[in-house]
């Protein structure tokens, strides 16, 4: 590691991510469930500590970028009313602000049933295309030149999560109805692309104009254990364009690091995202075989975060430390922070959760540090 003086952890992210030396490398976790900290509390986490940020100071970690995305709605807008369209004791059927109808339980919570998305059909999505302007000045937040300064001010990563074209297309119809689409749809699948990259010139041209945007995470979702949801040859027939034009757009105006986020297995994947243009993927979830090291050594210099097995974090000690050294020859390389493939679960203990931030901070400080 480089010995500098103190720098930001906008400064030392960027740098890091771009294979150049710093101080230390991030040390930082995608996000919490809210249940994990509702465990921790009863086993010594003080009962303030109730979000992300809490804990991040709490821990002495630094902000997550996935936790502090700019205000900028890149979804429908106006929204739709929530509605209750139906109730029973035990379950209520939803509508809520996206237009999206579920069956969820009243009392404890669990993944919804979905029932309908917004659109079907070509002339569905002509009904919502008022609402999916993304020049409407009412998708910033009123306070938003403010807020931005003071985030530079304090040497935040700046950062927008955009659903992109498959992530959108899912939102809009519905992971069943989205991928069937494409087969009976296409010309609904390449109209909503195309929009879709219109819409991202039109909501990105104010804060693209202020040049302090470093990055821009390409939310996707569009794996599962085994393999991507729809081909690989459909990828690059329908996005791979789409994918590069958003790059273009991003880099002429100074966007230092575009990041996929899609669970699942994505080693097919991975290869058109490069070729885009677009510098790496997180979380790299193991149980679905996308494991960073062996990314990178079949993708180099792909820039990676995640990857460290909650499972295996979960199990204790032990565990802890075989996930690190693991994947330590990727902090010696650069261009890879570790935090859990995912959201921190409930089944992590406080105590051990506290060996994994301790034992990585040796290892953010000394990535030869014997583990």
């Amino acid at each position: 590691m480089e010995t500098q003086a103190t720098i930001s952890e906008r400064e030392r992210f960027l740098r890091y991510m771009s294979f150049q030396p710093v101080d230390r490398i991030p040390l930082m976790e995608m996000g919490f469930w809210d249940e994990t900290l509702e465990r921790w509390h009863h086993e010594g986490l003080p009962k303030w500590v109730v979000h992300d940020r809490h804990l991040e100071a709490y821990l002495d970690l630094d902000l997550s970028f996935n936790r502090n995305w700019l205000p900028i709605n890149a979804l429908i807008y106006p929204p739709f009313e929530p509605k209750i369209l139906e109730e029973t004791e035990t379950d209520q059927i939803l509508s809520d602000e996206n237009g999206v109808v579920y069956r969820q339980r009243k009392h404890h919570r669990t993944i919804p049933q979905y029932i309908r998305f917004p659109v079907e059909n070509e002339a569905d999505y002509e009904r919502i295309l008022p609402r999916l302007n993304g020049a409407d000045p009412g998708r910033y937040a009123v306070d938003f030149d403010e807020d931005l300064h003071w985030r530079r001010e304090r040497g935040e990563i700046v950062g927008v999560n955009f659903h992109s074209f498959f992530g959108f297309l899912r939102d809009l119809m519905g992971l069943e109805h989205g991928c069937i689409a494409f087969y009976d749809q296409p010309h609904l699948v390449r109209r909503i692309i195309a929009d879709r990259i219109q819409f991202a010139k039109d909501l990105l041209a104010r804060i693209l104009a202020t040049g302090a945007l470093d990055l821009v995470q390409v939310w996707e979702d569009m794996a599962y254990k085994t393999a991507p949801l729809i081909s690989p040859g459909f990828v690059r027939q329908f996005m791979l364009p789409a994918y590069e034009e958003l790059v273009t757009l991003l880099r002429q105006d100074g966007v230092q690091l575009i990041m996929v986020d899609c669970d699942g297995r994505v080693d097919s994947l991975l290869p058109i995202w490069l070729e885009a243009g677009i510098d790496g993927t997180h979380p790299c979830e193991i149980a679905a075989g996308s494991d960073p090291v062996a990314l990178r050594r079949q993708f180099p210099g792909c820039r990676l975060m995640g990857g460290l097995d909650k499972r295996a974090i979960a199990s204790g000690r032990d565990g802890v430390d075989a996930v690190l050294r693991h994947v330590q020859p990727l902090l010696q390389e650069g261009a890879y922070i570790p935090f859990l493939d995912h959201f921190v679960t409930p089944d992590v203990p406080y105590a051990t959760y506290l060996y994994v931030v301790e034992r990585r901070r040796e290892l953010v400080n000394n990535p030869y540090a014997r583990i």
